[in-house]
């Protein structure tokens, strides 16, 4: 068994917190396993050069939407999605909602568990969404479920039904702008990876010990 304590704050003027929880041997052997994963996403050539995601977003009048990125190869894409396979896929062990929903059960603590909320929302709806939302005939595009009808209709798996709906999407936008869609929805993915992958470090003694401070979103309604 492994007792372990981090620090919260509300921000970097107030006293810390510390909020402890204990592990045992089959969950510290999950964390270190969900940090190797995280470690060789961060090797991928997309990581090593920078994510890349959307940059600006303009309207032209005759040309549409257009949404500037910087571009990417397919063959890094496909590295990057299949490097990502244990820790998006949600019915791995490692996988991020695995790993995020054993540290809310662990660490009882409001303002941790508020932490926890604000990744989940990042990695499910993506960053953008905490500011903005784009939609097409009434559908959200800055949402998980959108992607996931990339991921399961042409990526992960063949769904027809799935694949259908996003040739629709991405006849709809361009393939240029749904190509600035996905890496931007799997950049935030990538970052509440990253931001989970620091309080994995910091129960297996790899980081320093810095406490945690959630950002203040109330103005976003979280």
């Amino acid at each position: 068994m492994l007792e372990v304590h981090i620090g919260v704050q509300a921000t970097a003027e107030d006293p810390v917190e510390t909020v402890s929880a204990t592990f045992d041997e089959s969950e510290i052997d999950l964390l270190r396993r969900y940090v190797e994963f995280v470690h060789r996403l961060r090797e991928t050539r997309l990581l090593q050069r920078g994510m890349p995601g959307i940059t600006n977003l303009d309207w032209k009048q005759g040309e549409g939407m257009k949404w500037t990125y910087p571009s990417y190869e397919n063959g890094e894409l496909h590295e990057l999605l299949h490097v990502l396979r244990p820790l998006i896929l949600s019915k791995e062990a490692t996988s991020f909602e695995c790993i995020t929903g054993m540290l809310g059960k662990k660490f009882d603590n409001k303002r941790f568990r508020g932490y926890l909320k604000l990744q989940r929302t990042i990695f499910e709806d993506g960053e953008l969404m905490l500011f903005m939302q784009i939609s097409l005939n009434d559908q959200p595009l800055l949402n998980d479920a959108t992607l996931k009808l990339w991921l399961n209709g042409e990526q992960y798996h063949t769904d027809e039904e799935k694949a259908s709906t996003w040739k629709k999407i991405e006849k709809a936008l361009t393939i240029e702008n749904t190509r600035a869609l996905v890496i931007t929805q799997l950049q935030a993915k990538v970052k509440a990876l990253f931001n989970v992958h620091y309080i994995a470090n910091l129960i297996l003694g790899k980081a320093d010990a810095q406490p945690i401070i959630p950002p203040d979103l109330g103005h976003l309604g979280m």
